[in-house]
């Protein structure tokens, strides 16, 4: 619709009609002209659209919209170092967007998101635990098997952490094995 153009609106199985003109449009504020409470709404409702896309099986646009979601953040934020009650949502939002890059196979990446998560909040068991499988995806077992360590002693009860570690602990096993034959073979 334009500008002045007029329209009829007729809900379904209704007889009655409404008819309505469009007077104009009143453009959106820039968003660096918002006052800092609209801006983290726009962050929080990022993060939730990017919650329900993951949550849907969608990773690839929920890392999208995770990404845009940070890209407001740091807009939002202003300079670091940032007051715990705007980092814990950033740390969120890293700790989100490498769940989904962990989902898209994408490792590296998700160790770097990981670790910006825990730079933010270093207690952020989740992020701690991403971390350690981004780490164990990349055949780094001992930062995997570290990390593991941690989210089970301030979690005992992680059956993830305790399943990952039982797998990251037996695959060093086995490169160790293969080590040891190996060297056994050179000096023989």
């Amino acid at each position: 619709m334009a500008a002045g153009e007029r329209a009829r609106l007729r809900p379904a199985g209704a007889r009655a009609s409404l008819g309505v003109r469009l007077g104009g449009f009143s453009p959106a504020p820039p968003f660096w002209e918002e006052a800092p409470g609209g801006r983290w709404r726009a962050v929080l409702a990022g993060q939730e659209r990017a919650a329900a896309l993951l949550g849907a099986g969608a990773a690839g646009p929920a890392a999208r919209v995770y990404a845009r979601a940070l890209r407001t953040a740091v807009a939002a934020g202003g300079t670091p170092p940032l007051p715990p009650a705007l980092a814990r949502p950033k740390a969120e939002l890293h700790a989100g967007l490498a769940l989904c890059q962990l989902r898209l196979g994408l490792p590296a990446a998700a160790a770097a998101n990981a670790g910006k998560a825990l730079a933010l909040r270093p207690g952020h068991l989740e992020a701690r635990f991403r971390r350690a499988l981004a780490a164990a995806a990349m055949s780094d077992l001992e930062a995997a098997a570290a990390d593991l360590a941690l989210v089970l002693r301030e979690e005992p009860g992680h059956a993830g952490a305790r399943r990952e570690l039982r797998r990251v602990r037996g695959a060093a096993r086995e490169r160790d094995a293969r080590l040891a034959r190996r060297l056994g073979r050179l000096f023989a």
